[in-house]
């Protein structure tokens, strides 16, 4: 993660909160499962910011903040598909 977004440490908490909660309730046989859930479910949102970061675009016009800001962890949906 490049510095140009300041997101790196918050992109850190967001991934132990959406590892947690897919490790949540599970036995030492659903780790691998619970790390295939996990990295489904984040790999677009830190794809984008890593990009975005990656080209120091961000904030050099209006931008519309809401997508970075507004992302809750705690209540993102979880890939359903690897439950």
């Amino acid at each position: 993660m490049t510095p140009y977004m300041a997101q790196g440490a918050a992109m850190a908490i967001e991934d132990a909160v959406v590892l947690a909660r897919c490790l949540e309730g599970i036995d030492a046989d659903g780790v691998p499962a619970a790390f295939r859930r996990y990295e489904s479910t984040r790999k677009e949102r830190t794809s984008r910011v890593q990009l975005t970061s990656r080209e120091n675009t961000w904030m050099r016009e209006k931008t519309d903040g809401d997508w970075v800001y507004g992302y809750d962890a705690w209540n993102t949906p979880l890939d359903p598909s690897l439950a």
